[in-house]
């Protein structure tokens, strides 16, 4: 019981954080980056996330023991990291600059997030001795973040990392280089790629059969001009409808057994 407690207090101190960052994620798919011209500093959004994590990952080590605040610190940066990549896929159109642009921003993100499990107790709450002594177990004993979370943020971000740097590969270089970086990567994959580009019909057709794809896929494929989203939302469809054929099966057969059983109680009273 008391670890599910400390389970659900996690959980919401991680969702309390995500909220505050909403802000910033609403700022980010403001900006028009299919016209993006130039790179500049980092992007508003940036320091927004900056400016509410720091503090917030701060306050809550000064009030739970080291255990619980590396598992906050691993449950926060898995969250964001899903949730930042998928509002990078959302985005309708990405120019060459664009794409600079938000590698520029992740970087400065991602410095950001590999130093949240050292970053020191916030000493600005007032806090009872228990609290205190909390606080004082969960100091870090070195500067340095634990391997398996720097490891963890590092290959979360190296994934949206790869995605912008193959939005901003010239198009007659995008195959060569997609097969390169993105490894096992689908013609799903490539075309949400070519998706972000913003690259025409006709364009991801072509590079649909370059890719492997046959000509007729390729081109229905490229027609449709689906997002990840979408086509997600449909394989998850139609695995709800074959668990739903599925559970009626298996529920027709329980109640032929059901009755079976009963026939043979009533056979033998």
């Amino acid at each position: 019981a008391f670890h599910d407690v400390t389970a659900r207090s996690i959980r919401v101190l991680v969702s309390g954080l995500e909220h505050r960052l909403d802000g910033a994620m609403k700022l980010m798919t403001s900006i028009n980056w299919g016209s993006l011209a130039e790179v500049g500093e980092e992007s508003a959004y940036v320091r927004m996330i900056n400016r509410e994590t720091e503090p917030f990952v701060a306050a809550v080590r000064a009030l739970i023991p080291s255990s619980y605040f590396r598992s906050f610190c691993d449950k926060f940066a898995s969250a964001f990291i899903n949730k930042y990549y998928d509002t990078v896929m959302k985005l309708k159109r990405i120019t060459e600059a664009g794409a600079q642009q938000l590698l520029l921003d992740v970087y400065n993100i991602k410095t950001v997030f590999l130093r949240l499990p050292v970053v020191e107790a916030s000493k600005s709450n007032v806090r009872s001795p228990s609290s205190a002594a909390a606080s004082s177990a969960a100091k870090p004993a070195s500067n340095i973040a634990p391997a398996m979370y720097t490891k963890m943020v590092t290959k979360g971000f190296k994934k949206i990392e790869t995605l912008l740097k193959l939005v901003s590969t010239p198009n007659s270089m995008l195959i060569d280089v997609f097969k390169v970086q993105w490894v096992g990567g689908s013609a799903l994959d490539l075309q949400n790629v070519m998706l972000l580009k913003g690259m025409k019909r006709t364009e991801q057709a072509a590079m649909l059969e370059k890719f492997g794809v046959d000509p007729v896929t390729a081109l229905k494929g490229a027609t449709a001009a689906v997002t990840s989203e979408i086509i997600v939302k449909e394989r998850v469809q139609a695995i709800r409808e074959r668990s739903g054929d599925v559970a009626a099966k298996v529920n027709s057969d329980l109640n032929q057994m059901r009755q079976k059983v009963d026939d043979f109680r009533r056979a033998f009273r």
